[in-house]
């Protein structure tokens, strides 16, 4: 009888521990977000605002709404949730920190190869932590680095990546395949500052899939090296988010060639130690305009200013070429008179 009463007993926790939902160890942080709404227009509801930017956050509306108004008390009518008309918001960023959840690691696609200052990645769970050498990095990975601080990632396919201080790179997909076909995708978002780059067996395929996004143009290559940084204007010694209304992307080519692609399907290709630009207006390759102050670092500017010597050294040859071909033809020219 006791055997069978605790038999049932040893059942019943069992069953009841195997139908308790998971808790979800999490805390989840509301942070100010480089994203930005341009300009508040007239008639703009916070309500309407927040669930047009949230979506999947229902249960975070209210405090959302507190933390906007707590972070742009000059876009607010005081005391209200009235918003001010022609005035900008910044909006928050819903972070998760997980505490003591322990979710599946994927796998690496990459490494910490070097680093100088404080970097850090922040997983598609939202868990935030500093990186290191040989520290592991993955699809999804938001790579951020501070003020006076630089990284150096190498993945899988051999691409090498050089992001500089104050700068955002998300690792949005990346896939390598056996042979590097269609099935393979590398596909990054510049969401601030800058990067060099140099392309690997993913970016030289002309089947797989290369994508680095900025926000005003898309670059796409087959096997190069270049320079890209969103600056504030033509002054790049301020770096910027790609959704700031003063963001201008700056791009040079060390080797190869790349396209940048607008979202209208306006495309320019962008030759071996060539510069061009884009805003939300207007993308040109820039033909007479010095690069800005603050754009590449001595190392790169060097590699820069080879690309033009050769060029000019080209166009020397041919004009002594040409130079003495002409002294042969008025020589014969002369000898027929006599």
């Amino acid at each position: 009888m006791i055997k069978t009463l605790l038999f049932s007993l040893i059942l019943a926790l069992a069953s009841y521990a195997m139908f308790q939902p998971t808790a979800s160890a999490e805390t989840i942080e509301l942070v100010p977000s480089s994203r930005v709404v341009l300009k508040i227009t007239n008639g703009m509801k916070l309500d309407e605002l927040v669930r047009r930017a949230y979506p999947d956050e229902q249960d975070l509306w209210p405090r959302i709404k507190a933390k906007l108004i707590e972070t742009n008390p000059t876009s607010f009518f005081p005391n209200s949730e009235r918003l001010i008309s022609g005035r900008r918001i910044k909006l928050v960023r819903v972070q998760r920190i997980y505490d003591q959840q322990e979710m599946e690691a994927g796998t690496p696609i990459g490494y910490v190869s070097a680093l100088t200052g404080k970097v850090s990645a922040r997983d598609v769970n939202g868990r935030e932590h500093l990186l290191q050498m040989k520290s592991a990095i993955y699809q999804g990975d938001r790579l951020e680095t501070h003020m006076n601080a630089s990284l150096q990632v190498s993945l899988d396919d051999g691409a090498e990546v050089f992001l500089k201080q104050d700068s955002v790179l998300k690792v949005s997909e990346y896939v390598a395949t056996n042979g590097y076909g269609k099935e393979s995708s590398s596909v990054f978002d510049l969401l601030r500052g800058g990067l060099r780059t140099i392309s690997g067996a993913i970016g030289a395929s002309s089947a797989a899939n290369y994508q680095l996004q900025t926000g005003l143009a898309t670059i796409g290559i087959r096997g190069t090296e270049y320079v890209i940084k969103l600056c504030k204007q033509d002054d790049c010694s301020v770096t910027a988010s790609r959704n700031d209304p003063a963001a201008k992307l700056h791009a040079v080519v060390l080797e190869g060639a790349i396209t940048l692609t607008t979202d209208d399907d306006v495309q320019i290709l962008v030759a071996l130690g060539e510069y061009a630009s884009a805003t939300p207006e207007v993308l040109m390759i820039e033909e007479t305009a010095a690069l800005p102050p603050g754009f590449l670092d001595t190392d790169e500017a060097n590699k820069f200013e080879l690309t033009i010597p050769r060029e000019q050294e080209q166009v020397s040859e041919d004009e002594s070429s040409s130079t003495g071909w002409m002294w042969i033809v008025g020589i014969l020219l002369l000898a027929v008179g006599l």
